[in-house]
C-alpha cells in the first residue's frame, strides 16, 4: 500500500504521524541491532499505543522511512470490496450488457427496474439503486458511449493529437516527482532509512531543469514550492 500524500491527510493525523516518526526514529537510532520485548513496550508507552501497534510502526518505518508511512489508515470497508453475492453481480452485469448498452439507449431508471425485476424473478433480494449505478460507472465512459451510439460523448472522450510548446523561457514550467533509485542510510548505524523523493522543475521552452527538491517525505505543496523559480 502506497503512502498517502500530506495534502490527503487530516492535520491532526499528520501531527500524530510526525510524533510517532520522531519516537520511532530515536528508538531505532539507539537500538540498531536486536530489540527486546521490553524495549518495544517502552516505545508503545511513549506513543500511547499497544505493543502490537508499536511493532507495526517499527516495521512500517523501516520499510518506508517517512512520516506519511506512519499515518493511521482509514478503517472500514476496503476500496473495491463488494458485498453482493455472485448471482446478483452476474444479473447486474448481464442486464447492463444486454439491455442498457444498446442503441435503444434505455435510461438508468429503466436499467434499475430491469435489474431489480430480474433479481426478484430469481428469488433474490433486489440490489439498491446506488449499487447498480456504481457497477455501471465502473464501465469506461467511452465504451458505454460507443455501445449506445452516443457519438457526441465519443468525440469528447477521444484523445486528440497535439503539441504542447512554449515560445519563451519560463513561460511554462512543469513539475514532476519521482522516487530516487537509491537508499539513504543512517550516518551512525548505517541502517537503511528509505528512498528519497526527487522533485524536478523543467522549463518547457529550453528543456532545462530550473530547480530540484530532495526529501524523504512524499510529494506535497512543500515540494512544489521548493522548486519554484
Amino acid at each position: 500500500m502506497s503512502d498517502p500524500f500530506p495534502d490527503e491527510v487530516d492535520e491532526a493525523l499528520c501531527d500524530e504521524a510526525c510524533r510517532r516518526a520522531e519516537a520511532v526514529r530515536e528508538f531505532l537510532k539507539h537500538r540498531p541491532g536486536k530489540m527486546t520485548a521490553a524495549d518495544v513496550a517502552l516505545l508503545a508507552t511513549e506513543v500511547e499505543t499497544s505493543r502490537a501497534t508499536a511493532y507495526r510502526l517499527i516495521k512500517l518505518f523501516r520499510a518506508g522511512g517517512t512520516v506519511m508511512s506512519l499515518v493511521d489508515r482509514k478503517r472500514g470497508r476496503p476500496e473495491g470490496h463488494r458485498v453482493l453475492d455472485d448471482k446478483r453481480e452476474e444479473i447486474i452485469r448481464t442486464t447492463i450488457n444486454r439491455h442498457y448498452l444498446t442503441r435503444n439507449r434505455p435510461t438508468v431508471s429503466q436499467l434499475v427496474r430491469d435489474v431489480q425485476t430480474n433479481c426478484i424473478s430469481a428469488g433474490l433480494k433486489r440490489p439498491h439503486r446506488r449499487t447498480i449505478k456504481a457497477r455501471l460507472e465502473e464501465i469506461e465512459l467511452q465504451r458505454r458511449a460507443k455501445r449506445r451510439g452516443e457519438t457526441e460523448i465519443v468525440k469528447q472522450t477521444q484523445a486528440v493529437p497535439g503539441v504542447f510548446a512554449a515560445s519563451r523561457p519560463l513561460q511554462v514550467v512543469q513539475v514532476d516527482h519521482t522516487k530516487a533509485d537509491i537508499f539513504v542510510v543512517d550516518e551512525e548505524t548505517r541502517q537503511p532509512i528509505g528512498r528519497p523523493w526527487l522533485t524536478l522543475a523543467m522549463d518547457v521552452c529550453s528543456r532545462m531543469v530550473t530547480g530540484f527538491y530532495l526529501t524523504m517525505d512524499a510529494p506535497s505543496r512543500l515540494s512544489t514550492r521548493g522548486v519554484a523559480p
